[in-house]
Order: structure tokens, then sequence, then C-alpha cells
């Protein structure tokens, strides 16, 4: 029989109601109070949806002893940052990007893979803007030799989001790009004890463009060893504005982004709306991190871009859905190259020579990173092929 009173502690541990645990197991409110009052003992089937949503061995909620989880990281969307409070799909995303972050420290050791450290002067500089100006530095040093063998398709901020997050899994990052609730978080940054610096970034919601300056964002909070969760455009405190200042000027410096707004046709840039878009095509910035780089360049006045956020906020989706629009009747993504994508390179290839050493075997991959037993050998093949060139 479960411990009632682990189902209890551990539910409240996550930061969980029962309404929120109800819908998202789709057992019903009052089964769940009976459970956890221990008068209604739970099916096998509905204790393993509930081990799985607070992300603990099913056995933990059987033994005498309550477990102790350690608390949520850090909710960098408020004022004064504190434990984050999130849904249960949103933890469910969080736990799962530690599971591959710890899985792959494990196949790193027994390999005795040692990265190789590109941009120790980034992690040294003392303001976001310097930290900027070096990884951006070595970061274009990296790639330079090898962009013509990388060979990234798409949009130029795709094509620049790929090389910046091999960049970092090169250096010993695990890096996830999935689905997750919007108002958990757009992306988040992790460095578990027992796993590999970790960034998530949330593509249910933003666009290309948004998600790239999230990376950027995450990035910043990776060079602070800042963990905890993040969403880049409701800055509230000091420590998001510094990476926001740090994306913004990795992904457009602003020497740079002064010569395409002044080159902008004085009638663009009279028509608020009008100038943002124009300017947030030639960079490689959100629409809502041009404004903010407006703002910060005094292009426009707070007053103009608190009007403009005003609309642009109401419908979160509009750029991710004029992407969209952009891009119809495209082939879609091959099953592979798109696991890659959302699992990150690192893990597949440490997994590719944990198999060939015989450290581990297929089924051992599809429970450590989720990588299905179909989709193996040519995410091998993909990740391995990239990886080699980015060594290189």
């Amino acid at each position: 029989m479960p411990n009632r009173r682990a189902l209890r502690a551990v539910r409240e541990q996550r930061g969980l109601d029962i309404a929120g645990v109800a819908s998202f197991t789709t057992i019903s409110p009052d089964r769940l109070q009976q459970f956890e009052e221990g008068a209604r003992e739970p099916s096998r089937k509905q204790m393993e949806k509930l081990a799985n949503t607070y992300g603990v061995p099913l056995y933990s909620l059987f033994n005498d002893a309550i477990p102790n989880l350690p608390p949520l990281p850090q909710d960098f969307r408020k004022s004064d940052p504190s434990p984050a409070s999130l849904t249960p799909r949103g933890i469910k995303t969080l736990l799962l990007s530690e599971r591959i972050s710890h899985f792959t420290q494990q196949l790193a050791v027994e390999l005795k893979y040692e990265p190789p450290d590109l941009a120790p002067a980034a992690r040294s500089a003392k303001t976001p803007k310097r930290r900027a100006i070096e990884l951006r530095s070595a970061f274009d040093d990296w790639l330079a030799p090898r962009a013509s063998v990388l060979d990234f398709s798409g949009m130029p901020e795709q094509r620049f989001m790929s090389a910046v997050r091999l960049f970092f899994e090169v250096q010993g990052g695990v890096l996830n790009i999935n689905d997750a609730p919007a108002d958990d978080y757009m992306g988040f940054f992790l460095e578990p004890e027992a796993g590999l610096p970790t960034i998530f970034v949330n593509r249910s919601v933003s666009s290309k463009k948004a998600q790239l300056f999230t990376l950027a964002h995450e990035y910043s909070h990776a060079l602070l060893g800042a963990d905890g969760i993040s969403n880049p455009f409701i800055p509230k405190n000091p420590t998001e504005r510094s990476c926001n200042m740090f994306a913004a000027e990795f992904l457009a410096p602003m020497d740079d982004f002064s010569r395409v707004v002044e080159a902008l046709p004085r009638s663009t840039r009279l028509q608020v709306a009008h100038f943002i878009d124009a300017a947030a095509s030639r960079t490689l910035l959100s629409k809502h991190a041009t404004a903010i780089r407006l703002l910060e360049g005094n292009y426009i006045t707070q007053q103009q871009f608190g009007g403009w956020r005003r609309i642009f906020t109401a419908n979160p989706r509009i750029e991710k859905d004029a992407e969209k629009e952009a891009s119809e009747g495209g082939a879609g993504g091959v099953p592979h190259a798109k696991r890659l994508s959302e699992i990150g390179h690192l893990p597949i290839v440490l997994a590719k020579r944990a198999v060939d050493a015989g450290l581990i075997d297929c089924y051992d991959v599809v429970e450590g990173i989720g990588l299905s037993f179909p989709l193996q050998e040519r995410a091998y093949s993909l990740a391995t092929r990239r990886f080699k060139a980015a060594q290189s």
C-alpha cells in the first residue's frame, strides 16, 4: 500500500496543487484527495502516473521514509528570485533535461571525454557587454574555418542558432530545444551536481529569432553560473537585465545595429511598428528584442516602446505565426534530425561512442536520453558528422 503521507509530501515539495495534478494525470481531484488521506487505495497504473508526474521512483511512494526532494531551480522571472512554482508539464520537461544531463555526464566520465575550453575570456569578463564581445570573438574564430563544412540550412537566424548550440555543446554542455508551457518558462539553465551544464529553449510559442535570443540569454546564465528558469522578455531583476544586455550585444553589437538602423529611410523610422519590423528584418534579433535595442540606443522613447509592447504582447504568438505562414510549403523536418535538435548533439555523440565501446546498448539509449531505437543510427550519423567538424 502506498505511503499516503509521502503522496502529499512529494506533491507539496514539487509545489503542485491537487487541481493541477488532477488535470495532468486525469485522476479526479476527489480521488487524489482520498489517496492522500488513505481513504482509498490507488491502482498500480495510477501510482505510476503520480510517480511520473512528480519525477520520483515508484518505490519511493511506498517506502515508510518520506522523500526529501531538492527545491526547484530559481525563478528569474520574479523581481526577487526564489524557487520556481511550475505546472506538472513544466516540471516534467525540466526533470527530463536533468535526466539527459545526468546520463550524458555518466557517459563522459566513462569515455574520459574532456571538452575544450574555447572561451575562457568570456567567463572572466566583468561586464555583460565585455562577456558578449569576448564570447562573440571566440565564437567567430571557431566558426570561420568550419562554416562551409557544417553547412547548416534555414534562415540566417536558424543557421546562427545551430552554430551557437554546437559551439556550446562541443565545450561539454547539453542543449535541449523542445516544447514546454510558455507560462512556466521560455528557457532555463541548469548545472546539476551530477550532470553537465544544460540549457533548455522553449520552442512552443516564440519565433526562431526569439528562440535565438533566449539561447543567448541562457548562455549568459551559463557564463555566470546562475541556475534558474527565465523569460528574457519580462526582465524584472538585475540578473535578467544583465543577461539581456549580453544577448543583445552578442547577437547584434550596438555599432553594427546602429549602422543598420541609421540606413533605414526616415519615413520608416517615423512609425514605431514599421521601424521595429524593418530593423528586426535586417538583424538576428526578434521584434521584441529589436524594440528593446532601439530603446537602449535612444532611437525610440520609453513611451513609444511601452505602447508598441502592449499591442505586441497581447498576442505572443504573432511573430511565430507570421514565420509559419512565410515557410508554408516546406518539406518539414526529418524525424531523426528533429529529434537530434530536441536532445542535442553531445548526448547522442557520447551515446554512440558508448554503444561502440560496449558500455551500453540501444535500450539504455532509449531510457537515458529518449532517442527511440528506429531513429538511433541516422541520428548517430548526423550528430557524429557535425561534431567531428566542430572539433576539427
